[in-house]
């Protein structure tokens, strides 16, 4: 438990092969939930990316050669995320703008409901650990292609992949509604078929996934029940308690 950025200082350079980030967004309010308030509070944007650029300067330092960072924001505060990390990965080590689309309450008659986050993908390097089978989907019912493939102008033939095709950019996820088993009660709680896409992903069994604000712990309990190693620094003593009592289930079920 602590300060990620003192925490990350402290780990030796290119230990991690995945980081999954989910920092406050910059909401300039408060989150309530059952274990506490967070605050998310910053007077301007310059000043959230100011606390934000030393910490993505420790996560770049941290990845190993074939390493990825997802870095989680929101409408917000996404556009200066992305120019921080341009700068700080370079522009070219920019792969994914993942949308996060979800469902649940708070609809408004004066604008469209704000449904979605945004997870930036950036790597390390130019190459990058991609399982592209570990995160493949049916095709789609109404897919001519699923039933029997195209041929080309040139007369080959594509046939449908037998794992399904690749996910796109965006996914669908419910959030944790109230009622689910996966319920914590923190505020800002992720679930675990997000994290399950990004571990499964972008880094391999015995890897080491760092989450420098892991909250609930849901980046923890997916890297264990892979097979991954992992790091998980939070500030919050809820937090670590939350995540500690989550694990403790975990491996109680095996």
């Amino acid at each position: 438990m602590g300060d990620n950025l003192v925490v990350m200082s402290g780990m030796a350079s290119c230990s991690v092969e995945l980081i999954y980030a989910d920092p406050p967004f910059g909401a300039n309010r408060s989150r309530r939930g059952a274990l506490g308030e967070f605050n998310d509070s910053w007077p301007r944007p310059a000043d959230y990316i100011a606390w934000l650029r030393p910490r993505v300067q420790e996560m770049h330092r941290l990845l190993a050669p074939l390493g990825t960072l997802y870095l989680h924001l929101d409408r917000r505060n996404v556009h200066h995320g992305r120019l921080l990390l341009d700068e700080v990965f370079g522009e070219a080590r920019f792969g994914n703008e993942i949308i996060w689309h979800y469902t649940g309450g708070g609809r408004s008659g004066r604008y469209f409901p704000h449904k979605h986050d945004n997870i930036l993908v950036y790597h390390r390097g130019s190459e990058y650990t991609f399982n592209a089978d570990a995160v493949r989907e049916p095709y789609a019912q109404t897919s001519g292609y699923a039933r029997s493939g195209i041929v080309s102008a040139a007369g080959k033939l594509y046939r449908p992949h037998p794992l399904g095709k690749v996910m796109d950019d965006v996914w669908r996820v419910p959030i944790v509604n109230p009622l689910s088993p996966e319920r914590t009660g923190y505020p800002t709680q992720k679930p675990v078929e997000l994290l399950r896409r990004i571990v499964a992903a972008s880094s391999d069994c015995g890897d080491v996934v760092l989450d420098p604000f892991c909250g609930s712990g849901t980046t923890p309990v997916v890297a264990e029940s892979l097979g991954r190693r992992w790091i998980a620094i939070d500030e919050s003593p809820a937090a670590i308690e939350t995540a500690r009592a989550r694990l403790e289930r975990l491996r109680a079920g095996r």
